[in-house]
């Protein structure tokens, strides 16, 4: 990611669970005291294929304006504290990952450095040849350090997780995303390319 210009926020932040709520406001008072969190800067950054949220809001560090990026993870769907270890496992591994400021792994919240607005595809979509093969080459450099590291404590990618991992396309792009209905022909095609992908 790149790019941390400031903006205002676009979308208030809502709470389907006032209790979430509750626990969210102290512990975020703790991040305005230690980083100068500015939460009416609060507004949504993004989501992905969890119960996880994601808000970016305004701040300082060692003096400087900046923006964090607070993760929302409402247990018991999301559990963060593998996130913690694996992003301490990697940074240790002196991979760019987002840092870990402060959590509240009983409800969920984690404070993070923000990587920036921009994702890394789109640099590369609007970046002059020269630019785009740097940033390949740094992004295949970075895999191959961590094919190098030492353990990062995620699973053996193995059969059964690629299963389970296939099967969030139909669970949350076709049916959450765009509300669609597979018949039983889509279905046994989406089987056929995972068996295929699997093998």
């Amino acid at each position: 990611m790149t790019s941390h210009a400031p903006s205002a926020p676009a979308t208030p932040i809502t709470w389907g669970d006032p209790s979430r709520r509750a626990a969210f406001e102290p512990w975020l008072g703790r991040g305005v005291a230690s980083f100068g969190l500015v939460p009416s800067s609060l507004e949504p950054a993004s989501a992905d294929a969890s119960f996880r949220r994601y808000f970016r809001l305004q701040g300082q560090r060692a003096g400087q304006a900046c923006t964090f990026i607070v993760m929302d993870a409402p247990p018991p769907a999301e559990d963060v504290r593998p996130f913690v270890r694996v992003a301490r496992r990697l940074a240790q591994a002196g991979l760019h990952v987002p840092e870990v400021l402060d959590a509240d792994e009983e409800h969920g919240f984690l404070l993070l450095t923000d990587l920036g607005r921009q994702p890394y595809l789109k640099t590369l979509q609007t970046a002059s040849p020269e630019h785009a093969d740097r940033l390949m080459r740094d992004a295949l450099a970075a895999l191959a350090q961590l094919q190098q590291a030492p353990a990062t404590g995620l699973p053996a990618y193995d059969e059964a997780l690629l299963k389970r991992e296939l099967e969030l396309f139909p669970a949350w792009c076709v049916d959450k995303e765009f509300g669609l209905r597979w018949d039983t022909t889509q279905r046994a095609a989406w089987d056929r390319i995972s068996r295929l992908l699997i093998d």
